[in-house]
């Protein structure tokens, strides 16, 4: 998936997510119930995991931005290709998350 992809589809299921979220915690008559907090917990905990996850994905994409420049095997645009995939991949498992979420929470 492009970078431009990747950032469209997930401003779209980020706007379908925030929606549905914000409804459903926002509503006066269902703060205290359990799958509010529940709902609350688990937003909390994905963006920790995607954070994670991110971080991982793009250290592992720099390592080899950097192994291919120590050994010589870097062309005049992959440094600017290099640096654009540390981005999809620090961004791909929040863009996952939040499609899953859209569906998700779209289905109720």
């Amino acid at each position: 998936m492009s970078a431009a992809t990747l950032s469209a589809s997930t401003a779209v299921a980020s706007a379908v997510t925030i929606t549905h979220r914000m409804m459903l915690l926002a509503d006066p008559a269902t703060i205290w119930d359990l799958s509010t907090r529940g709902e609350a917990m688990q937003m909390i905990s994905e963006k920790l995991d995607a954070a994670t996850q991110g971080s991982f994905d793009a250290a592992v994409e720099a390592g080899r931005l950097a192994l291919r420049s120590a050994t010589g095997q870097l062309s005049h645009d992959d440094v600017a290709h290099g640096l654009l995939a540390i981005g999809v991949a620090a961004a791909r498992p929040a863009a996952r998350r939040a499609r899953a979420n859209a569906r998700r929470l779209g289905r109720t």
